[in-house]
């Protein structure tokens, strides 16, 4: 297999997120073949659309990922790329941050992460791509976000550069994106002072939107990224250049 295209099986964890809902409805759209949705059971729509397929999975339940990914295999043999966009957030600050509530985002952002990569290694087409979502909090340690989603999304980029080396061999990329200020529901609850404030400190001037991050997603699964790998590729409208 060269490379990933249209008419492979993607699957998405994450799936309907405000970010993994574009870039679902983007693989749909390009022509993969299924897109198989993972996410929460909250957040699973009620009907399948036939191309886009409701899975539910827990990260934070590590001992059920690999039967969540099981179902997925009965959709598709094997997969030609691994999108994780699953994540929560947390804005609580160093001296507020309890044990539990640290082992929570860590459990979600990171470790979840990792054991559901880890799970869907044999299920990778070899040539394959693998995508992660980090966060500009990952390399600023936060402005809003705390130190928990911080430390998390860290460790989803150092994730990213080990995993490529491992997955070399195979000829399978993996990388990260990283967005800055984006326009979801997560930010909406933010008070208008503070997005004019981040507006303001972004060189382009305003929040990015969701299908700004899913078309580099999708960019990083196609055939024309095969010699990009181990990278964090921001999406931040400028507001850290390095």
């Amino acid at each position: 297999m060269v490379g990933p295209g249209p008419h492979e099986a993607v699957a998405v964890i994450g799936a309907f997120g405000g970010i993994g809902q574009p870039v679902t409805e983007g693989l749909a759209q390009t022509g993969w073949r299924p897109v198989l949705a993972f996410d929460r059971p909250a957040m699973l729509p009620e009907q399948s659309s036939g191309v886009i397929v409701p899975l539910p999975i827990e990260l934070s339940d590590a001992d059920g990922i690999v039967p969540a990914l099981e179902a997925g295999r009965r959709h598709a043999p094997h997969i030609g790329g691994l999108v994780v966009t699953a994540g929560i957030v947390d804005t609580t600050r160093s001296a507020a941050l309890t044990r539990e509530r640290w082992a929570e985002v860590l459990a979600v952002n990171l470790t979840g992460v990792f054991f559901a990569v880890q799970a869907a290694l044999d299920w990778l087409a070899d040539g394959g791509r693998v995508v992660l979502l980090g966060s500009l909090a990952g390399r600023t340690g936060g402005v809003i976000t705390g130190p928990a989603y911080a430390a998390s999304k860290g460790g989803i980029e150092s994730l990213t550069k080990s995993l490529a080396q491992d997955l070399a061999p195979r000829r399978i990329t993996v990388n990260c994106v990283a967005p800055g200020a984006i326009e979801t529901p997560m930010t909406a609850n933010h008070p208008p002072e503070r997005k004019a404030a981040m507006d303001a400190a972004t060189p382009l001037k305003r929040h990015g939107q969701p299908d700004e991050v899913a078309a580099t997603i999708g960019f990083l699964l196609s055939q024309g990224a095969g010699y990009i790998t181990g990278a964090t590729i921001p999406v931040n409208g400028g507001i850290r250049m390095d």
